[in-house]
């Protein structure tokens, strides 16, 4: 007994076993997580407040961000042109979020058939 549990080639398969199957099961998880936007996962997830009231939603709410990334002086309610500053948010900030605005596009286009009669169905008037 004492030699079975003392053989590293034992542990190796284990491990190899474990890794394989784990891989299997992870892989595919974050394969959808890297594909979708981050903005279409929060506003889908059933125990978040947001509803889905419109047709790609979430790519409008991904693209507002995306501008208040890249110029936040925006928000701040003053001055609105161009500012020396974002030149550094602009390629920091700006761009990941439009990446992730490209993606809220995708995932919202492959929900149209579903968000279509359910944003009908939650207009305001009805």
């Amino acid at each position: 007994m004492r030699d079975f549990w003392s053989n590293p080639c034992f542990y190796g398969r284990c491990i190899k076993i474990v890794c394989r199957d784990l891989w299997k099961r992870v892989f595919p998880v974050v394969a959808v997580v890297c594909a979708s936007g981050c903005v279409n996962i929060y506003e889908r997830f059933p125990t978040t407040a947001p509803r889905i009231e419109s047709v790609y939603q979430s790519t409008s709410v991904a693209a507002a961000l995306t501008v208040i990334a890249s110029f936040p002086q925006t928000m701040a309610g003053g001055k609105r042109d161009f500012m020396w500053e974002n030149c550094l948010t602009i390629p920091f900030l700006g761009l990941p979020c439009a990446v992730d605005t490209f993606l809220e596009a995708c995932v919202d286009t492959v929900c149209f058939p579903v968000d279509w009669p359910l944003a009908a169905s939650r207009r305001v008037g009805k």
